[in-house]
């Protein structure tokens, strides 16, 4: 599924507040719409560890573990997010997707002052969500190659 199929009848696609909300283990995450190239199932990408479309490899990141959370990597509603920034293409499993939403701005919260090692580069902010916290990711950080060496397993 196209993500940009997701989008139609939202505002200017150039909007910097909209997010494709996902879980990965139990954690409400947050991407910026703009970095994603598409969703794929399982059984789209097959036994492959790093999706080809369009004659793009979407190198596989195993984001579960690079957060420290538990995540079931092949459960029924498991869906590969497709990312893209400046050149640099990845893929990440999530647990499950809760759907495309625009946050005006002032909704992006600063990440409170417990932020205060390294995880200030993961996150953008935090935007509340279904009585829940939504942390948003940094998409430089999760396409980022040199923290393939920190990961686990990632095929």
């Amino acid at each position: 599924m196209d993500v940009r199929e997701l989008m139609t009848g939202s505002s200017s696609p150039a909007s910097p507040s909209r997010f494709l909300i996902v879980t990965v283990g139990e954690r409400y995450l947050a991407l910026n719409a703009e970095s994603i190239c598409g969703l794929m199932t399982l059984e789209t990408i097959g036994n492959v560890g790093n999706p080809t479309v369009h004659d793009k490899v979407y190198r596989a990141i195993n984001l579960a573990d690079r957060l420290s959370v538990p995540n079931d990597q092949g459960g029924p509603n498991t869906r590969v997010v497709l990312l893209s920034e400046r050149k640099v293409h990845g893929s990440i499993r999530v647990t499950t997707v809760q759907g495309l939403l625009e946050f005006p701005l002032s909704q992006v919260l600063p990440l409170p002052r417990q932020f205060r090692g390294p995880e200030r580069h993961w996150y953008r902010g935090m935007i509340l969500f279904s009585k829940s916290i939504v942390l948003v990711l940094n998409t430089t950080w999760v396409l980022d190659e040199r923290m393939s060496g920190f990961e686990g397993n990632s095929g």
